[in-house]
């Protein structure tokens, strides 16, 4: 009895080890640890993502690896979309960040930075209808709309553009009062001012 016991704990060790559920040897994953971060260091998003999906099929649980997939995805569309960006090719930087949406559709990143870019591509009309507006009040909307339809992408040298045109509209609206007396509000009195 003493003897067959210790032979029937090693065979029940050598069965649990041999089942399809058990996880890769530390060595493999590791090896893939360090393959992902080279990748990460050399700029090759395909093949990290590629090696960060291995990691994640070894670890079903571990979601940090699930997010960390996805930016590796987003990072390689946005990387090409801003080359083509500083290149001056926006249309190309779109058509890039759509192809990259149409191959993985959840990536909210992607979706953003296509929705930023998509803004972008109207700012042209926006900046045209200011500097056309014939007096304040066209002024005053071509800025409302420019502000709306602009929001998301916020730089400093975007705000101070805005703040110049607001004050240059006040400028010419205190000309405008200043020249026309019609143009200056009168408060009525009401019965009920004393």
């Amino acid at each position: 009895m003493r003897k067959t016991f210790p032979a029937a704990l090693i065979l029940a060790g050598l069965l649990c080890a041999c089942t399809p559920d058990a996880p890769p040897p530390p060595v493999e994953r590791n090896d893939l640890v360090v393959r992902f971060f080279r990748s990460l260091r050399q700029t090759d998003g395909n093949t990290a993502a590629s090696q960060c999906e291995k990691l994640y099929a070894m670890e079903k649980r571990n979601y940090f690896l699930l997010r960390l997939i996805s930016v590796q995805q987003a990072n390689n569309y946005i990387r090409s979309a801003q080359n083509h960006l500083n290149a001056g090719n926006l249309e190309e930087a779109i058509r890039t960040l759509e192809s990259g949406q149409k191959r993985y559709p959840e990536n909210g990143k992607l979706l953003r930075e296509l929705a930023l870019l998509r803004k972008l591509r109207m700012a042209e009309k926006f900046f045209l209808a200011m500097r056309s507006a014939p007096n304040p009040t066209a002024m005053n909307a071509a800025l409302v709309a420019a502000r709306t339809g602009l929001d998301g992408i916020e730089t400093p040298q975007l705000t101070a553009f805005f703040d110049r045109y607001a004050k240059s509209i006040e400028r010419w609206n205190s000309r405008q009062i200043r020249h026309d007396p019609a143009a200056v509000k009168v408060p009525i009195r009401t019965f009920d001012d004393k």
